[in-house]
Formats: C-alpha cells, structure tokens, sequence
C-alpha cells in the first residue's frame, strides 16, 4: 500500500501539471470544496468517497495513475480516498498549501516511514 500510495502522488504532482495544488483544484472545481478546505483546514477532515474521486478525476488520469501504480482503477481510488485528507492536512500545517512541492514529497516519506 505504501508502495502504491508514493506512486500514485508522484504521477499526480506530474499529471496534474501543478503538483497537489493542481490536483486539489480539480476536486474543487467537481463540487468537493468543502472536503478540500477541511483538509487544508485547522478542523477535523472531511471524507471523501472512492466514488466522488472517480466523479472528479477525468478517468483517463485514473486509468494512466493505476496503470502506473500497477493496480486498478477502482483500487487507486479507495486508495486515494483514505489518504489523501490526512496527506493534504500534513502538508498544510498553517492553513495554506505549502510553496514548495518537495515538503509535499518529505510528508510523503515520513508518512511511509522511509
């Protein structure tokens, strides 16, 4: 899972052209603003389901991320609904998306205990 889950950020901060801010973008602009500001947020995360990342992500993005991560579509996108709130709450720590896209890669790892 931990494998599959630096997989997956990696071909996002590439994919989305912007990196998390881009990504989380996308899920704004598909009506999960809410979700995502939780997560940014000093409150408690919002959860997002499997079924409203696969509404928000064109499914060409999800199909070249599983093909990636060498899993499915629809394993991707449970992944991706359990971490990506406590992800983006990680690297967002003041409230804001960080800057720099490399303390995103450093939760990741400290998140993967690597």
């Amino acid at each position: 899972m931990s494998d599959l889950l630096t997989q997956i950020v990696g071909a996002a901060q590439g994919a989305a052209g912007g990196g998390l801010p881009a990504l989380l973008q996308q899920l704004e602009a598909f009506g999960l603003g809410p979700e995502v500001q939780s997560w940014i947020g000093h409150g408690e995360n919002l959860p997002v389901t499997p079924e409203q990342l696969g509404k928000a992500i064109p499914p060409e993005q999800i199909e070249a991320w599983a093909k990636e991560a060498n899993t499915t579509p629809e394993a991707l996108l449970k992944v991706l609904a359990e971490a990506l709130p406590e992800l983006v709450h990680h690297a967002t720590p003041e409230g804001k998306l960080p800057p720099d896209e490399g303390r995103v890669a450093q939760f990741i790892h400290r998140l993967l205990g690597r």
